[in-house]
């Protein structure tokens, strides 16, 4: 959801790594390679179904204590470093596990520490969610693993703490059929494995933890460090949600005390068109810059601001309102459920 001329980060595309020479068969023959990496050495196991770590290439280290400096992850990440610059990452580590049958199939796998854990959250819900729809099929599932995890075609996701691991199943040799497959056998138990040995609190932030779950679509949160409706230094989370063919979010905030929950209710209270309606819910159209806009009723209860509105992600600009009507609840629902929040 953006304020005019505000637009959410993209969903980011990571780019395939380059061909690498297939294994050998023996390659395992040893019990797979080591992880020369102290701070981390534990998370990794030596082997993982048919694949072992890499007996011929350790790890490579970036930011504190690490081989290289942390901007050098722009190396791993093309295009899209900044995001996890932005949002603090300190250390990265990057190994890969190869096939003990041989052949050309690895496990890529890359663990960001950040700053904090609502900043690695942040990260986990940008590359599941990012700026598109949880309705999508394209959306990765959620499996076990951590405090959260998720499996997607090809590639799986662990956060935990201020971790997040990123790991793909890569095979230029194999159709989207055999590669989904194939990594379906092997992820989980790896990302399960992996994720269980992170250390760090699996408490999601407190913004996340007021979004109701009934009706929320599996991995329906975004949550943003800064930001939160165009706000600077305003963090929060969106749930996505979805009941029989209409469609909506719930927006939480938690400020640092009751004065900043008020300030912050204000300047949505300011924004082009917004009007303030009975027991103080303000009523603003949000969306994105030439798309369409959404309609959104905001409420403070206490240091918190909660917000319930359109999911602008299926409607268009033009939409007959019959069809408009038929994805959004109407007004009265929205406020009676948004009321129910705020009084919980």
């Amino acid at each position: 959801m953006f304020l005019a001329g505000c637009a959410e980060e993209a969903k980011p595309e990571r780019q395939p790594p380059p061909p690498v020479s297939s294994a050998l068969a023996s390659a395992c023959a040893a019990g797979g390679g080591q992880v020369d990496d102290a701070p981390t050495a534990a998370f990794f196991p030596r082997v993982t179904g048919a694949f072992c770590l890499d007996p011929n290439g350790g790890a490579k280290t970036f930011g504190e204590g690490g081989k290289k400096p942390v901007d050098r992850i722009c190396d791993l990440f093309d295009g899209e470093c900044e995001l996890y610059l932005k949002l603090g990452v300190n250390r990265v580590v990057e190994l890969r596990y190869v096939s003990g049958a041989g052949g050309p199939a690895t496990l890529d796998v890359y663990l960001s520490r950040f700053a904090s854990s609502e900043a690695a959250y942040a990260m986990f819900t940008t590359r599941v969610v990012g700026d598109g729809d949880p309705a999508d099929e394209a959306t990765p599932k959620p499996t076990a693993g951590g405090g959260a995890a998720a499996l997607g075609l090809g590639n799986g996701l662990v956060w935990r703490g201020p971790y997040l691991l990123e790991v793909t199943y890569n095979d230029e040799t194999a159709s989207e059929k055999s590669l989904r497959a194939a990594s379906d056998a092997v992820l989980p138990k790896l990302l399960e494995e992996i994720g269980g040995k992170l250390t760090g609190d699996t408490t999601l932030p407190a913004a996340v933890r007021l979004l109701p779950a009934d009706e929320r679509l599996p991995h329906g949160v975004r949550y943003l460090a800064d930001k939160m409706l165009g706000l600077g230094g305003v963090a929060g989370a969106y749930g996505y949600y979805r009941a029989g063919t209409q469609r909506f979010r719930v927006a939480a905030l938690v400020r640092g005390d009751e004065d900043q929950a008020k300030d912050t209710l204000a300047s949505l209270a300011k924004l082009p068109g917004a009007t303030v309606e009975k027991d103080g819910v303000v009523r603003v159209m949000l969306g994105e810059a030439d798309g369409a806009k959404a309609e959104w009723l905001f409420k403070r209860r206490k240091q918190e601001i909660l917000g319930l509105g359109d999911e602008v992600r299926v409607l268009r600009v033009g939409m007959p309102s019959e069809e408009a009507a038929s994805l959004s609840l109407p007004r009265t629902e929205k406020l009676a459920r948004l009321t129910k929040l705020a009084a919980n």
